[in-house]
Formats: structure tokens, C-alpha cells, sequence
């Protein structure tokens, strides 16, 4: 396992390195959250780049960003060795709130998820101005299984300009994190949330174990196995599976957009 991991962790410092220089880059900057995700992006790039050429982002809203998820990126960023003046926090609240008080007034059945979408659209709003301030490349955290479920923001935490782990699945993701001894044990142990609202988590929302769904998903796209076969040789029910696969619909007509019209 430990060669695997050491295997993946050089080929995506190597590209990262091919790929900042063919597009004449020597920064970088990311949105932290706190989470697993952002912070093996955050590890990859600095390895890739070096400390001091990377930025780190705090994007809170006041009320739903927890004060540990803070605290755990200020834990991050000490172990790899990020400058102080490169961990970058902005309250996004008054920008949040300035558009949704404009669109409120719309009604509909998804309020708290729009409010949501503001937050993350904000958020990838202020990377890339401030990546245009600093010359700097976005990174995105994204990974595959949220790529295949469609969980993510459009135009939010989807949009990037370089995607370091959005070829791993949600488990190998972990597994890469548990090998990187600077990933704080804090955030390894923490359930996976967007934090859009308080009491938000991933697997509550999407009514979905992500061990499961990586399960189904690889077998399906990987080893082309059919919904009785995944369901017989892994122990997974049905209607599970059911539930996975319609999800990645979702993913496949978000992941497919825009659409272009040819003639």
C-alpha cells in the first residue's frame, strides 16, 4: 500500500511541476476548508511548488464555518510550513448576504441550497480574482467520486484551473491522506462537509456511503460489472446500488455541461 501511495504521491508532483511551467506559472492558491480534500491539494502543490509559493485561502461565513475547521487549516498550514502572510482569510458574509437578499424574494423549494450555491460561487469568485492579483493558478479540490455524483457547485468548487486528485476516488483520497504524515490526524478523522448550512454533511445529504459508492462506481466504470454482479460480490443491496447509479446521472448531465449545439 505504503509503494502505491508513494508511487501516486510522485507522479502528481511531477505533473503539477510540468504543468506550472509549460503555462509559465510559479504560484499557486487554493480555498481551504479544513476538510480532506483541500488539504492533500493543498500538500500536493506545496511539494510541487515549495510554501512560499503558495497561497491558502480561508473563505468562512460567519454562523456555518465552524471554528475547528479554522483552527485546522491555521494546523495545516504550520505543517507545511506555509508563510503567514500566505494564509489569506475573507469573511464572505456581506457579499453572500447582498445577493440573497436579492433572490430570496424567488421562492422555491431549495432556499437553503441556493444560499448554499451563493456560498460556494462566492467563494471561487474571490480565488480567481485574487489568483489574477497574485499571478497565481487556481487549484481545485475536487475528487472522483463527487465528480461521478455530480456533487459539487457548477461554477463552484468545480471550477479551477488544475485538479490534482479528481482521478482518485473518495477512499483513495483518504488513503493518500493517512501515507502524507502532514495531514493533521484532526482532519483525517472528520467527516466530509461543504459546510453550506449548519449540521451539513456529504453522506446526510446525498443519503449515500461514500465507501459504497466508490465500490459501485469503479465496478461499474472500471470493471464493467452489472447491478446483480456488483450487488452478489461486494454485499451491497440493490436498492443501494439503485440509489448510487441514479445519482450519477446527476453527475453525468452536470459533468456534461455546457452543452454545445453544433451544425
Amino acid at each position: 500500500m505504503r509503494k502505491r501511495q508513494k508511487k501516486i504521491l510522485r507522479a502528481k508532483i511531477k505533473e503539477m511541476k510540468s504543468y506550472f511551467k509549460k503555462f509559465g506559472f510559479k504560484k499557486a492558491i487554493l480555498g481551504v476548508s479544513g476538510g480532506l480534500n483541500s488539504s492533500v491539494s493543498a500538500l500536493l502543490t506545496v511539494k510541487a511548488l515549495g510554501p512560499k509559493n503558495v497561497y491558502l485561502v480561508r473563505l468562512p461565513y460567519r454562523g456555518v464555518t465552524s471554528r475547528k475547521s479554522l483552527k485546522d487549516v491555521e494546523k495545516l498550514a504550520k505543517n507545511l510550513k506555509i508563510p503567514q502572510k500566505n494564509l489569506i482569510t475573507i469573511f464572505i458574509n456581506k457579499p453572500v448576504d447582498a445577493s440573497w437578499n436579492l433572490l430570496k424574494k424567488f421562492k422555491g423549494s431549495k432556499q437553503k441550497l441556493r444560499k448554499g450555491n451563493l456560498m460556494a460561487r462566492e467563494r471561487m469568485k474571490i480565488l480567481f480574482d485574487l489568483s489574477k492579483a497574485l499571478n497565481a493558478i487556481v487549484v481545485g479540490s475536487e475528487d472522483k467520486t463527487e465528480k461521478a455524483l455530480g456533487y459539487f457547485t457548477l461554477w463552484g468548487d468545480n471550477a479551477s484551473g488544475i485538479e490534482p486528485i479528481r482521478d482518485l476516488w473518495k477512499t483513495q483520497v483518504h488513503q493518500l491522506a493517512s501515507y502524507l504524515k502532514e495531514i493533521p490526524t484532526e482532519i483525517l478523522a472528520k467527516a466530509p462537509s461543504p459546510e453550506l448550512w449548519k449540521g451539513h454533511f456529504a453522506e446526510k445529504e446525498l443519503e449515500i456511503n461514500y465507501f459504497e459508492a466508490d465500490i459501485v462506481l469503479s465496478a461499474k466504470e472500471d470493471l464493467k460489472m452489472s447491478k446483480n454482479e456488483i450487488s452478489k460480490s461486494f454485499k451491497i443491496p440493490k436498492r443501494k446500488i439503485r440509489k448510487i447509479l441514479e445519482r450519477a446521472k446527476i453527475g453525468q448531465i452536470k459533468n456534461s455541461l455546457p452543452y454545445e449545439l453544433k451544425y
